[in-house]
């Protein structure tokens, strides 16, 4: 019951916010949104660092063809399976060797994988194919421990396969992959920085060192240069990036091309000695 001669107390007075606060407030809820795009952004592109950017962009061989380039390339197609050549000119390519599935299963119970396919030219127009198995190191922090599989050697110009006697297959695969050094002296550099994806050539001769090619790749940790060497006549220089490879002419000017892509280095999980491998001599004749 309500006592007699007394008011109810009336609710406090709330004041409205005065504009220049609605304004205020309003402006730091845009602003903090802005820098929460902006972390989300910066995070997305710190671990997914591929985004926005494209691998270097050179032009195709295969697509704009140069006959002045000699020389032939083998290499093992991930897209095929199979080893295949190609004219450094960028004029014809073709398999020589399909490796069945059953050449590349993994071994479980015996705990080992293959490694390769390893491809040497070892006179002209005969490439050996070695296959490795392999199986990790008991003692950490070692290379793995390689073991003989088994061996081919391709005569590209007719087609036939040469099976090698197991006890004559090498147990452990080669590391060599072609000549930095001309005989002129001209040496071939590279750096390759998986920190940034900076990739570089050079030459060096007695006018000093100058700079072949200069890229940077879609982003940290994921891209950089594989072997670089000059091509056994000397007129070229080959390197490898990103399931790519490519055909680098000293000029001057400097040019970079494109010969081959979806290279691998490795079939069924390996990698076992040099990626690709390149001869002087012309073993294909020009695509008609």
């Amino acid at each position: 019951m309500a006592v007699s001669g007394t008011q109810p107390t009336p609710p406090p007075h709330r004041r409205r916010p005065r504009r220049w606060m609605r304004f205020a407030l309003g402006t730091a809820a845009v602003v903090l949104v802005a820098l929460g795009a902006l972390v989300i952004g910066f995070g997305a592109g710190l671990f997914h660092p591929i985004g926005g950017r494209d691998l270097p962009s050179f032009p195709s061989l295969t697509q704009h063809p140069d006959p002045a380039l000699h020389g032939t390339v083998a290499y093992y197609g991930n897209d095929t399976g199979c080893v295949r050549i190609a004219t450094a000119s960028g004029q014809a390519s073709k398999s020589v060797l399909c490796i069945a599935p059953k050449d590349l299963a993994v071994q479980p119970k015996q705990g080992v994988k293959p490694a390769g396919p390893q491809l040497i030219w070892v006179a002209p127009g005969r490439l050996e194919v070695t296959m490795f198995t392999w199986a990790p190191s008991k003692n950490t922090g070692r290379a793995p421990d390689y073991r003989a599989g088994w061996q081919k050697i391709v005569d590209v110009r007719t087609g036939k396969v040469h099976d090698v006697p197991h006890a004559q297959v090498p147990a452990t695969p080669s590391t060599a992959t072609g000549p930095t050094v001309s005989p002129d002296g001209r040496q071939v550099g590279y750096s390759s920085d998986p920190a940034t994806g900076r990739v570089r050539v050079t030459l060096t001769g007695h006018a000093g060192t100058r700079t072949l090619m200069s890229a940077r790749g879609p982003g940290e940790y994921t891209y950089g240069l594989g072997p670089v060497f000059w091509a056994p006549n000397w007129q070229w220089i080959a390197a490898s990036d990103d399931g790519r490879i490519l055909v680098i002419t000293p000029g001057p000017p400097a040019r970079t091309r494109v010969l081959v892509t979806g290279s691998g280095g490795g079939a069924g999980g390996g990698t076992a000695g040099p990626a690709f491998a390149v001869t002087g001599a012309d073993l294909l004749t020009a695509a008609k």
